[in-house]
């Protein structure tokens, strides 16, 4: 709820002055109010997160300390100019010191919330990895692969690692691969394992020395295969609205409902628009249009975009954030498409119905397979730098794209060559 002035300046004031007692329901209080957005610039204004850092040092078996620093997460969630204050104020260093309390403790799941916020920014990352705070998450990872705090760790050590080089030398000097890769083996049906494979992803994109130390510690094959896990789901045609984007008059208008499929094997979104004046059927005759023929629309989803759940079982990509003007259909290859379907790109696509969740976790996972194999150079099918669109005839006879099944994702591209030096 929306808090007046008055009111934040008040609990501030408790937390300046008030016994024990009061900072705690000061600090409680805050932490409600720092779930309205409109109410975190107040709690800043009013000096609230120069307190809240201060409870930081009330020890970590105090109550003080926990409810302080779950409030700076609730501050720092979605606030930039909140972030900034925690770090100007020496806020990174109070919380990676909660971190060595150890994984039992209450302040370090508190403390291992707000850093895994303070992660998006480099400046930010820059701190925690002068703070020591990549000693203590790597440690953590040791508290075993179905406790929280091992995912918040590898979770807050995934947004490190996509920072710097400096950031991903860091951790793989403070000994972080050989844990990672233990969760990603071990247990691979665990949320850890699956936020391992993040970090490692993270840590293997443009550095050598990290992709050697992944492969010398055995983590690529599981690595990849838990990637391949769950792709099966993306190789059947779902239900879909398109909205594309005229090159021409830049005006954006929405098709009509069609059905879409993944091409796991390139990275390709497929898409096959109702035919008009006919019932759409997935594996018709030559006058029914399917996302595995091929001709069907084909865009590249290595690129920039955005997923997101309005629902449980809608999910949305949009393709406008790379360029502002959406994605091209890939017709080079394909020696298909007609020049009007040449001048529009794709500017967003919402499946449904679906299971949002499951499908945008194949989506991920299959993406981050690709950027891997590319990374490692491990063997994908080119010609000259450009990708191959092989087919297959379907029992009708209609000429199907080769969309590799569970089993042809299990085996590809797992024998890597010897990665050349960055």
């Amino acid at each position: 709820m929306q808090a007046d002035t008055e009111t934040v300046y008040r609990w501030v004031e408790w937390l300046k002055s008030g016994s024990d007692e009061q900072q705690y329901q000061a600090a409680l209080a805050l932490r409600a109010l720092a779930g309205d957005a409109s109410n975190k610039h107040l709690i800043r204004e009013a000096g609230g997160i120069e307190r809240l850092l201060r409870l930081l040092d009330s020890g970590g078996n105090s109550m003080l300390t926990v409810v302080g620093a779950e409030t700076l997460s609730c501050l720092a969630a979605d606030d930039p100019a909140n972030r900034d204050m925690i770090r100007e104020l020496g806020g990174i260093q109070s919380l990676v010191n909660l971190l060595a309390a150890g994984p039992e403790a209450e302040c370090t799941h508190r403390a291992l919330l707000a850093l895994r916020i303070l992660t998006d920014k480099e400046t930010d990352r820059l701190a925690i990895l002068k703070a020591g705070g990549i000693a203590h998450l790597v440690s953590l990872l040791a508290a075993g692969p179905d406790s929280e705090v091992t995912e918040y760790a590898a979770a807050a050590l995934g947004n490190l690692a996509a920072g710097s080089q400096q950031i991903k030398d860091a951790i793989r000097q403070n000994g972080g691969i050989q844990p990672l890769v233990r969760l990603l083996r071990d247990d691979p049906d665990e949320i850890s394992a699956e936020l391992s494979a993040v970090v490692l992803r993270n840590l293997a994109l443009q550095n050598a020395v990290n992709r050697a130390a992944i492969k010398d510690a055995g983590g690529l094959q599981p690595l990849l295969r838990l990637l391949s896990m769950g792709q099966e789901k993306l190789v059947y045609p779902l239900t879909c609205e398109v909205v594309y984007n005229d090159n021409v008059s830049g005006q954006a208008h929405k098709a009509s409902a069609g059905q879409c499929c993944f091409d796991p094997h390139r990275g390709h979104l497929c898409v096959a628009m109702k035919p008009q004046g006919g019932p759409f059927a997935c594996f018709g005759g030559n006058k029914h249009a399917s996302p595995r023929d091929k001709t069907a629309e084909r865009y590249s989803l290595l690129r920039k975009l955005t997923i997101t759940e309005p629902s449980p079982n809608v999910l949305e990509l949009n393709f406008t954030v790379a360029d502002k003007e959406g994605a091209q259909r890939i017709v080079e290859q394909q020696n298909l498409g007609s020049s009007k379907a040449k001048q529009r790109r794709l500017e967003s696509l919402a499946i449904s119905p679906c299971s949002a969740t499951e499908i945008k976790g194949a989506i991920m996972r299959m993406l981050t397979k690709m950027h891997l194999e590319r990374e490692f150079k491990l063997n994908v099918p080119s010609v000259a730098g450009k990708q191959i669109l092989t087919t297959t005839p379907s029992p009708s006879g209609q000429s199907m794209a080769h969309f590799p099944m569970e089993a042809n994702l299990e085996r590809h591209a797992l024998q890597p060559i010897q990665p050349q030096a960055a």
